[in-house]
């Protein structure tokens, strides 16, 4: 396991989000776009967890994301930050709700 500085941990911002919406994609097995608030905007961001939860899973429920990435564009969409998930070896994927009564916008470290 390679080890780093905390000082490369602090360079990305975490932050909790409300999923407002969530829609798989059209022509594709396993993205999924959110419409998420994090208080002071709203951002739309991809995930690929459609082949192990649906839509429904995630709307309306507070997730950690990773806000200070590079846009990416997954199958025509712009994606404009990242879902903290965790998986275990066997590549079952498992989703870190967040607590209600943390608020949304909240940095997470």
């Amino acid at each position: 396991m390679e080890l780093y500085d905390v000082n490369e941990f602090w360079k990305f911002d975490l932050r909790v989000g409300l999923v407002k919406r969530a829609e798989k994609l059209k022509r594709t097995k396993k993205l999924i776009k959110l419409e998420v608030d994090f208080g002071s905007e709203q951002r739309t961001i991809i995930t690929g967890l459609a082949d192990q939860y649906t839509p429904e899973d995630l709307e309306g429920k507070k997730f950690i994301f990773v806000l200070n990435l590079k846009p990416k564009k997954l199958s025509g969409v712009e994606s404009q930050g990242m879902l903290i998930v965790a998986e275990s070896e066997d590549g079952k994927v498992y989703l870190l709700p967040v607590p209600d009564e943390v608020p949304i916008g909240t940095k997470v470290w």
